[in-house]
């Protein structure tokens, strides 16, 4: 504690120096096997450098470095797959080097940023979504038609990862909504279309959440009251409305509701007092002063609710959208609404049809 009170950045120095070392080994593995035509694995190179991968994941976890955890986690899967293969072919082993090469060209860009706190360009979420179509297209021509599955790879070996619609997530709109309409004296509605739209259950879930947690931040700071929307010429009752659809690999989810809108002018002023601008106020477009609202610990309230603070919260929705490489953009019109964007790739190549 005494150690924390006299350098409060003692805890990411302790993990860089960590985190560097283990890009060595990583880079060490890549070294080793990089002139051969042809190599192999050994159990010990796997278990080793799984355990690294699972010591980056951890730690950056923690430190909520979600971009570096992510990354790490993915590259993780890489060697839970090594461990289920007992003879991978030279193309792929040849392909997870390659993989390697980008998550620790990634891992040293985004740990030397952390080191001189530059402004996050690289989210790796490209290396991910890699890594995830790497791991698809090997099982694809092995695995049996049967009903919509994802396969994925775990400490405890191979998984298939089930597909699921969004006609459980309407209920539990509809709980919410009930909840926070009697704790904050407003009233709202609540629709969904595209609820027949499957998906992978891990990115169901990752859409759930963020819709649940988009919702209270919208019925408590983003919906106005019954009377305030009278006196605005709004019907009396806020709406919020949840679009999904699927087309090609991708999954587009739209979070509407019809409430104030999001203040520019008060959130590119809190961005300023936290040091945020990289550049002058003029040139920012409305898109990136609203993606200040996705950064940690930003809100423009003085204080947050037993709900939400807007902003609060919002930090952890982008870290589990961005965890399956997607990504969200936020329009506003003020007095007239707030819309979301969320959008992920999916991997679709075993999503047979039974």
């Amino acid at each position: 504690m005494e150690r924390f009170v006299e350098n409060p950045d003692f805890l990411q120095e302790l993990f860089l120096e960590e985190a560097w070392k283990n890009v060595d080994k990583i880079d060490g593995f890549i070294e080793s096997k990089a002139n051969a035509e042809e190599f192999e694995v050994t159990a010990e190179e796997v278990n080793s450098l799984y355990r690294t991968m699972h010591s980056i994941k951890g730690s950056a976890a923690m430190m909520g470095y979600p971009a570096i955890s992510e990354t790490a986690h993915a590259a993780e899967d890489l060697f839970s797959y090594l461990r289920e293969e007992s003879a991978p072919a030279q193309k792929d082993l040849q392909s997870i080097l390659q993989l390697l090469r980008m998550v620790s060209g990634f891992l040293k860009r985004e740990l030397r940023r952390l080191e001189t706190d530059d402004e996050v360009t690289d989210f790796g979420w490209a290396v991910v979504r890699r890594i995830k179509n790497f791991l698809s297209h090997v099982d694809s021509e092995n695995e049996p038609e049967g009903p919509s599955y994802q396969i994925a790879y775990t400490r405890k070996g191979k998984k298939r990862i089930p597909y699921t619609n969004f006609e459980a997530l309407l209920p539990q709109m509809d709980r919410l909504a009930k909840v926070m309409s009697r704790e904050l004296q407003k009233e709202f509605t609540v629709k969904i279309s595209g609820a027949d739209t499957e998906v992978p259950r891990d990115i169901y879930d990752k859409v759930s959440m963020a819709v649940l947690q988009m919702m209270k931040n919208s019925m408590d700071h983003g919906l106005e009251s019954k009377a305030d929307r009278e006196q605005m010429g709004k019907t009396p009752v806020g709406e919020i409305s949840v679009e999904i659809s699927k087309a090609a690999q991708k999954v587009f989810v739209a979070f509407r509701d019809d409430g104030r809108g999001l203040n520019r002018d008060q959130i590119l002023q809190k961005a300023k007092e936290k040091g945020l601008l990289k550049k002058p106020e003029s040139e920012y477009e409305d898109s990136e002063i609203y993606a200040f609202l996705l950064r940690p610990g930003f809100t423009t309230k003085a204080s947050a609710t037993m709900f939400s603070g807007r902003g609060v919260g919002l930090d952890v929705v982008n870290a589990a959208v961005a965890s399956l490489g997607g990504s969200i953009r936020i329009e506003s019109r003020e007095y007239m609404g707030t819309t979301f964007f969320m959008e992920f790739p999916v991997v679709d190549e075993m999503h047979a049809e039974g």
